[in-house]
């Protein structure tokens, strides 16, 4: 079956996912798929499925095999406080998890697009992501969407290395 797509505005709460993606999380830490990820909470999942953040999901059928966010910037997170950018023109690309039997179908990438897509057509001119520097796969697509490192250091109350990315939307 072909993977179809479902974005959701940041107006719009999904919660209806989120025992789906409760189980997609305890799968990929299971399996240990994602050694890189900053394993995400029940809390997590109510706030960023709720309204204020843009979330895709990639659906094989009913099955939930992909999910990501986009958050649009109300005031600045630690990590980027210290740089010059309009938070109110900025925005997020935010968690992104794939299950590990749909990894290398272009599902990242393609949650990557819809996620830069709706941050350019709500007006954003600039995009922020953060990333192990050893996730070589999400490097892959940020990077091929033009994204660059701006620095790497730690980061986060848990003290993760991550690659802080940056682009100007507008250079699309």
């Amino acid at each position: 079956m072909a993977i179809h797509y479902n974005i959701i505005d940041e107006h719009t709460p999904a919660l209806n996912y989120f025992d789906t993606l409760m189980a997609l999380t305890a799968e990929v830490q299971q399996r240990q798929a994602a050694p890189y990820l900053y394993p995400p909470d029940a809390a997590f999942f109510k706030r960023t499925l709720d309204t204020s953040y843009v979330k895709v999901f990639a659906l094989d059928g009913d099955k939930v095999v992909g999910f990501a966010v986009l958050a649009y910037l109300q005031q600045w997170p630690d990590y980027v406080s210290h740089l010059a950018y309009d938070c109110q023109s900025s925005a997020v690309v935010y968690f992104t998890l794939v299950h590990p039997d749909y990894r290398g179908q272009g599902i990242n990438k393609q949650m990557t697009k819809l996620r830069i897509d709706a941050a350019t057509t709500a007006g954003k001119k600039y995009l922020f992501s953060t990333v192990h520097p050893d996730n070589k796969p999400s490097m892959k697509t940020l990077t091929g969407f033009g994204m660059t490192v701006l620095e790497q250091r730690t980061m986060f109350e848990e003290q993760m290395l991550r690659n802080l990315m940056f682009m100007a939307v507008g250079d699309l």
